[in-house]
């Protein structure tokens, strides 16, 4: 899904040509009556992999894409709110689950620049495992590395980090992950141990 190109100007409704601008190393597009810039840049999406004991919530999608395929909560980051605090709003809005921002830690950093997206994954543990079927997660399940329906998941190509995760989480030493999928190559780093 290639990122959409913008038309027109948003200052003076002039049409966009393309151009590389004053300083800059590569075409933009550019108003050439108010000389406007404007920037696509990637959209930056969250998820959270909230735990109860030694299972992650997942939740079968309820809304496209994927729909009918098993994920963890994810979505796009709000203008106004940190990366946790996005993380935690998608958790409740698609499960009912409360986790406060501040007790989510980083897990992952994963790029995919073919469709000009960057993922943060966080994780942290339920107080409790209250949660709800809602629009956007048909099913809400609690699954072990063991049990967890793999063969069914929305997104394979991050599965290997979600073993990852659940690696880590059994041993209780979480590892800081770095993945970039390109051209259908999936590489996965560990960086850090905590």
């Amino acid at each position: 899904m290639p990122v959409s190109t913008p038309r027109f100007c948003p200052d003076c409704a002039s049409a966009l040509e393309q151009s590389v601008p004053p300083g800059d190393h590569r075409a933009r597009p550019v108003c050439p009556a108010c000389g406007f810039v404007y920037y696509v840049n990637p959209k930056i999406l969250v998820a959270c992999i909230a735990t109860w004991e030694d299972r992650a919530l997942w939740i079968k999608r309820g809304t496209p894409p994927q729909q009918g395929y098993w994920a963890m909560p994810t979505g796009f980051l709000e203008s106004g709110e940190s990366p946790e605090q996005a993380a935690a709003r998608e958790l409740f809005e698609e499960t009912g689950a409360r986790i406060d921002p501040k007790d989510l830690n980083l897990f992952l950093v994963g790029s995919l620049p073919e469709i000009s997206e960057v993922y943060l994954v966080y994780y942290g543990k339920l107080d409790c495992p209250d949660c709800h079927v809602t629009a956007e997660a048909a099913e809400i399940a609690f699954f072990n590395e063991t049990d967890a329906p793999w063969s069914e998941y929305a997104y394979p190509q991050v599965a290997e980090a979600l073993h990852c995760f659940f690696k880590d989480h059994h041993s209780g030493r979480y590892g800081m992950y770095v993945g970039r999928y390109v051209n259908g190559v999936n590489t996965l780093s560990r960086i850090d141990q905590r």
